[in-house]
């Protein structure tokens, strides 16, 4: 039986990491490199930051930003990049809709997702993605921290930064400016590619848009303030975050974290922040001061126990948060428990892992469906898939909107060979998730468990779809409409979706070209 899917992926946490600082490092050269290209009157006088609410956006409307985002985030996809974790990615954005539910532009919409690296960092894509760092979310000791930089984030799509940058290069297409980002992931297999694009970017034209980088960082740590203090967080924690990462900065080998080196934090910046803290406070003295949620403690207590996955890392975890269990309040001690759980489940120290959700059950306030999530995994992976069953209904009585319930329920199903409830759960599911790939994957498997072979194809082509695969897509769909086990109004169906993914297929060739699209 398989690791779950969280260690899975934490396995591969180092070359990942290494592969993305470099796409980061080079994309942000290569954003200056682009606006190199633009007359030197125009890089020396970068022109104001339009302010919130300020439709001014260059060329690039937000449907054209929208675009460039999710082509990104295709490509992330299919490199492995983005963290397929339901839980820290709903928990995520929870978070984003509390900060954005007391104010900000109500057809904004954020999409948060994590990214498998240990290295202290967030950023925003066009069109309101925005990767966080799971050593980002380890190493905030306060939900208030983690909201400060995630509001920083949302601030620089707002405010609309990126758009701004390129609103110099009146030619780019859509094409053109994704791949300003998505080419350099093909250059990570070559340093020499790599070396070349930083020496170039130590030129003149990178010297000149730092400028506009500061006037950038500057304002998304104002409006990010606002937000904070308006969502009932604390602003001081803003400060707080900053000063501690300044102090660390002498023990990272590149003398700073890597959130420092992409928001470059300067004296005068630093005191800017400090600053506001009291205006901020003082505008938003009726909001009511937000409490730190269970959840954050809990995702961070997952990162953290699955670290280090190796069999001497994980060991080393399990002691360290030995030593603790009887100390500070019973929450604490609960997620202590709840890590070792994690850390056993890892192991496959079945027994140990479902002691330890038993003591963290009592000390965690109301229990909580990441616990829930554990104890399914445990019976899944020991081979007791009934017990799992049972435990799933029942968890999802209690949390019916919890993802990773649902994928484990239906993997549940599927294993038992209960193909027809495994569709129909799926299906239903869907309704709420319909960009979740892990639940069009199982569909295509319930549905092959089925015989519905056409069916099956029609799932496995949302799932290529979603990654941005369309040939593959556009293929899967030309196998279902030639099956013979359809329906008209099926056909009907897959005819109509097939046609729109010709069409996304015909629009991604045509940016290819380096024609710039109406948006």
């Amino acid at each position: 039986m398989s690791l779950p899917s969280a260690t899975r992926e934490s396995a591969t946490a180092a070359p990942r990491a290494a592969k993305l600082r470099r796409w980061r490092s080079a994309a942000c050269i290569c954003l200056a490199l682009t606006l190199g290209a633009a007359p030197p009157a125009l890089l020396a006088q970068p022109g104001p930051l339009p302010q919130l609410g300020d439709p001014g956006g260059g060329e690039l409307s937000p449907l054209i930003e929208r675009r460039i985002g999710e082509a990104i985030m295709r490509d992330l996809r299919r490199t492995g990049e983005v963290l397929e974790d339901a839980e820290g990615a709903d928990y995520l954005n929870g978070l984003a809709a509390r900060l954005t539910a007391h104010g900000g532009p109500d057809d904004q919409k954020f999409e948060m997702f994590l990214v498998s690296d240990a290295t202290l960092n967030a950023f925003a894509l066009p069109g309101g993605f925005i990767g966080v760092h799971t050593g980002l979310m380890v190493a905030a000791q306060t939900e208030s921290e983690l909201a400060s930089v995630i509001a920083h984030e949302m601030a620089h799509v707002t405010q609309r930064h990126i758009a701004r940058m390129f609103q110099r290069e009146r030619q780019s297409s859509i094409f053109s400016i994704a791949s300003m980002v998505l080419a350099v992931l093909a250059a990570r297999s070559n340093p020499q590619a790599i070396g070349g694009i930083v020496s170039l970017g130590q030129s003149v034209q990178m010297h000149q848009m730092l400028g506009f980088s500061r006037d950038a960082e500057r304002e998304a740590d104002r409006i990010g303030l606002e937000t904070l203090a308006r969502a009932g967080f604390d602003p001081h924690d803003m400060v707080n975050f900053f000063e501690r990462l300044q102090k660390a900065s002498r023990f990272y080998e590149g003398g700073a974290p890597e959130y420092l080196r992409t928001h470059p934090l300067t004296t005068n910046r630093m005191g800017d922040i400090q600053g506001r803290v009291r205006d901020v406070e003082q505008q938003a003295s009726g909001a009511m001061r937000q409490q730190d949620q269970l959840g954050f403690e809990l995702v961070r207590a997952r990162l953290s126990a699955l670290a280090d996955p190796g069999v001497d890392g994980l060991r080393r975890a399990r002691d360290q948060l030995a030593l603790g269990l009887d100390q500070g309040s019973a929450t604490a001690r609960g997620l202590r428990w709840y890590g070792i759980a994690v850390i056993a489940h890892a192991e496959r120290d079945f027994a140990g892992a479902r002691l330890a959700i038993e003591r963290a059950r009592p000390l965690l306030p109301s229990g909580h469906d990441f616990l829930a999530r554990v104890a399914l995994e445990v019976e899944m992976d020991s081979g007791a898939t009934r017990s799992a069953l049972v435990l799933a209904d029942a968890a999802l009585e209690r949390w019916p909107h919890a993802r990773a319930l649902v994928h484990l329920r239906a993997r549940a199903l599927l294993e038992l060979r209960d193909y027809q409830s495994a569709t129909a759960f799926v299906t239903e599911s869907l309704r709420e998730w319909p960009k979740d790939v892990r639940l069009w994957k199982l569909l295509a498997e319930a549905q092959n468990g089925l015989g519905k072979v056409a069916l099956a194809h029609r799932a496995t082509a949302e799932e290529y779809a979603l990654a941005g695969a369309w040939p593959a897509a556009i293929e899967q769909l030309k196998m279902a409409r030639n099956s013979p086990q359809l329906d008209f109004y099926t056909a009907s169906l897959i005819d109509a979706r097939l046609r729109e993914l010709e069409r996304e297929l015909r629009r991604e060739q045509e940016d290819s070209k380096g024609e710039r699209p109406e948006g």
